[in-house]
């Protein structure tokens, strides 16, 4: 092998260590829902708030409607104020 492959793959190795390359991952997550790849920018925290707003909607109107829903005894109201409350 000589100097200079030496000294390119040196180079190249230096350089990828330096730099701040977007396509290293933060972390991983290997789950129920699959594989996730956390990239540090937030997404996984934005969907959740998501999904916890959309079921604390349902919940008030499960809870609200439940006469017209025909659920009664369900415990939607109960869950809506503990969860949501």
């Amino acid at each position: 092998m000589s100097i200079r492959k030496v000294l390119v793959a040196a180079a190249a190795l230096g350089t990828l260590m330096i730099l701040e390359v977007p396509s290293h991952a933060q972390g991983f997550r290997i789950g129920p829902g699959g594989v996730e790849i956390d990239d540090g920018r937030g997404y996984r925290e934005e969907r959740d708030e998501r999904r916890y707003r959309r079921m604390c909607r349902d919940l008030r109107d499960r809870c609200e409607n439940k006469d017209i829903y025909g659920e009664e005894g369900q415990g939607n109201c109960r869950r809506y104020r503990r969860m949501c409350g």
